[in-house]
């Protein structure tokens, strides 16, 4: 598990500091759309690039761990990947709207 802490350190941040424990699950495209707009590019790529990385690997059990240890959410499988599918969906769309416009 040790590994996946350094591993992932801006969704390690984007739990820590927008989906944490008081936070409501059905707020969590709010939440995104927050970090998206108030975090620097580089975050936001940073992020986007674990997020692939996660999605690629489809390693649920690891990141539902991981979730826990730091942010104190109990998700279950199907949440944990529907969460990591919202932001790879939300990501992307900010990439290429930014590729687009720039």
């Amino acid at each position: 598990m040790s590994s996946e802490r350094t591993k992932y350190e801006n969704l390690k941040y984007f739990i820590e500091s927008y989906f944490n424990w008081s936070m409501d699950y059905t707020d969590l495209e709010k939440l995104i759309e927050e970090f998206i707009s108030r975090e620097l590019p580089v975050y936001i790529r940073g992020l986007s690039q674990e997020i692939n990385i996660i999605s690629e690997q489809r390693n649920w059990s690891e990141i539902k761990d991981f979730v826990y240890l730091n942010g104190r959410r109990n998700l279950n499988i199907k949440k944990t990947q529907e969460m990591i599918e919202l932001l790879q969906k939300k990501l992307l769309y900010t990439e290429e709207y930014t590729n687009c416009t720039s």
